[in-house]
């Protein structure tokens, strides 16, 4: 029986994400992965990536909601799941769950526990970021409400650096040394986590400046993972490409215009491709007449608007062109039009340019 072949796919390069792993877990002999799943795994597929990095042990996973640890628990992966995001216990109430989850606050635990007696809790502590967590000055009072079946439930103790490249930064040395005094606190109250992590991928990469192993046994990884980081780094190699194929192709003639409010004028004669993809589809808009992708190795400019679901080019400098041709909306490779590249070119971050990715397009592992 055929399969049903779609005109934009995602592919995951199983190598690349393995190699990246490995490179990752050699940079310290104290500090072990934990592998970052939210988002649908950054858009590279959260059931894809667990599946490959599931095969290596890592010590847990990290995800985002209650939503997507369901995911995993279906796809049967057999690696622990930590939810980092905010999970209303009520929504614990229906059936023992096999996953940990991140709290900072004395309610929350109550909520976990009364529903799910035998979950373990990662303590979120407030370094100075001042999104979630417990406050420093406010753990010790946290600390001596609790009960020591609540104590003994309480697997690690984590937070996050806001400025990891920078570790000369004032408020990055204020964050080590924060974590320092909750770690310290925990001890106090005979309180010995399994599991210290502070570090992200600028950390764990920035590891002999910042000295995290010194203090903490373990690193939650996202973009490093999947070949992106804000430390320039050449071991680590992109994992995603997206790739459509051509629909129509046509000739243009000089001063014809292209797409919505004709914002792009063609100064010559020429050939245009129109591609079965745009916004909605993880094409940003902001590449209109910015942005580009590759045709047999040839560089193509988007012209005019990207539409929601399509997106012209300029082929003429294509030869043998045809209906059907293979074209890469966004390469893993060093080329303009990779991830990095192209959100550079919007002023953007990688991460907007990836979490667009449409859901539903597939992901095929190669």
């Amino acid at each position: 029986m055929k399969q049903y072949q779609p005109l934009n796919i995602i592919e995951i390069s199983k190598q690349r994400l393995v190699d990246n792993y490995n490179y990752l877990s050699s940079l310290s002999d104290k500090i072990k992965i934990a592998p970052v799943l939210k988002s649908n795994a950054y858009s590279h597929g959260i059931k894809e990536v667990a599946t490959i990095l599931d095969e290596i042990n890592p010590i847990f996973f990290c995800v985002d909601s209650l939503y997507e640890a369901y995911e995993l628990l279906k796809s049967k992966i057999k690696s622990p799941i930590l939810i980092m995001g905010y999970v209303d216990p009520e929504n614990l109430s229906m059936k023992k769950l096999p996953f940990s989850y991140a709290v900072f606050g004395l309610e929350q635990l109550q909520g976990i526990l009364k529903s799910q007696p035998q979950a373990k809790v990662h303590l979120f502590v407030d370094t100075g970021m001042h999104r979630e967590g417990i406050r420093l000055d406010e753990l010790e009072e946290f600390l001596k409400r609790l009960t020591d079946k609540e104590k003994n439930s309480i697997v690690g103790v984590m937070s996050h650096l806001a400025l990891a490249e920078d570790s000369q930064n004032s408020d990055t040395k204020k964050q080590i040394n924060h974590f320092k005094k909750a770690v310290k606190l925990l001890r106090k109250y005979s309180i010995f986590p399994k599991y210290i992590h502070l570090g992200n991928s600028p950390g764990l990469l920035n590891n002999k400046n910042l000295r995290l192993s010194s203090l903490s046994n373990a690193s939650r990884i996202g973009r490093a993972l999947y070949g992106i980081s804000s430390i320039k780094n050449n071991n680590l190699k992109q994992v995603l490409q997206l790739k459509t194929h051509i629909i129509q192709i046509k000739k243009i003639k000089q001063g014809e215009k292209v797409g919505y409010d004709f914002t792009y004028q063609a100064k010559k004669d020429g050939i245009v491709a129109v591609l079965p993809i745009g916004f909605y589809d993880g094409v940003d808009r902001r590449l209109s007449n910015k942005g580009v992708v590759l045709i047999k190795n040839k560089t193509c400019p988007i012209i005019g608007r990207v539409s929601m679901n399509l997106t012209v080019v300029d082929v003429t400098s294509v030869k043998n062109i045809k209906v059907g041709d293979e074209v890469i909306v966004f390469s893993n490779n060093e080329d303009k039009n990779n991830v990095v590249n192209t959100a550079e070119k919007i002023d953007a971050i990688p991460y907007e340019i990836l979490v667009h990715l449409e859901r539903s397009m597939r992901r095929k592992v190669i």
